[in-house]
């Protein structure tokens, strides 16, 4: 399908947000992704594919790419996006993936690193959405009532250049079961999940992030004993460094 760039903004010093009018009707659920293709001059070996997470929530109605821009080391194709004037289009394919919650009668725990945030915004933005519009009994695009589970978003960031950091305390000011830790230039280790997260044994996780911090994460919970097929992973290429 092809994308229009209606608009982007810069959220912090090198992350930037991209708005896209798709073609109706695009449907997806939140923390999914989808496939994108633009064709530029002096491409790297990285060619002019990429994926995203759509950062946006179904109810606003746009596909929504936020992604870090490195000026000196970033992609040919980051540059060729950044460069995007309004009116402009990228291909675009799905959505796709499965990282989203399929029932909000259970406990949940998100760990983000940095630019994984994305798909969290894109499912507290749309369960807060639905908390507010979806009359009782009409079941929720997440397939849930979001009052019979808890929440806890753990969010480590290189610094205290947050990303969404203003709408995240926001949409906790009227999601109950939402909590929300910060991290700045500090790991998620053992004793962050327990002093968080009380619970966490009876808990589903969901992890998304660069690939070194989402496999370690993954080692950390199963020491703790988490179950495997309690845990559900989103990794970010390429933002290890």
């Amino acid at each position: 399908m092809e994308l229009t760039l209606l608009d982007k903004k810069q959220e912090t010093k090198n992350v930037w947000s991209f708005y896209f009018t798709p073609p109706p009707p695009v449907l997806w659920t939140a923390g999914q992704f989808m496939v994108y293709q633009l064709p530029h001059e002096k491409q790297d070996v990285r060619g002019k594919m990429r994926f995203f997470t759509i950062s946006s929530a179904p109810f606003e109605n746009q596909i929504v790419i936020t992604t870090k821009i490195d000026a000196k080391s970033g992609s040919s194709f980051k540059k060729a996006l950044l460069e995007l004037k309004k009116g402009e289009t990228i291909q675009a394919k799905g959505p796709d993936g499965n990282f989203v919650i399929d029932s909000l009668k259970s406990n949940y725990v998100f760990i983000a690193g940095g630019i994984g945030i994305t798909p969290f915004r894109s499912i507290l933005a749309q369960m807060n959405h639905e908390s507010k519009t979806a009359p009782p009994s009409k079941p929720l695009a997440t397939h849930g009532n979001n009052q019979e589970s808890k929440i806890t978003l753990i969010y480590s960031n290189k610094d205290e250049d947050v990303v969404f950091k203003d709408e995240l305390d926001e949409i906790s000011k009227s999601l109950p079961g939402l909590k929300i830790k910060y991290l700045t230039g500090e790991r998620i280790d053992r004793n962050t999940i327990k002093e968080n997260v009380p619970d966490y044994q009876n808990c589903i996780f969901y992890i998304s992030g660069p690939n070194s911090m989402v496999d370690s994460m993954m080692e950390l919970l199963k020491e703790l004993g988490v179950l495997e097929k309690d845990i559900r992973q989103d990794y970010f290429h390429g933002y290890d460094n």
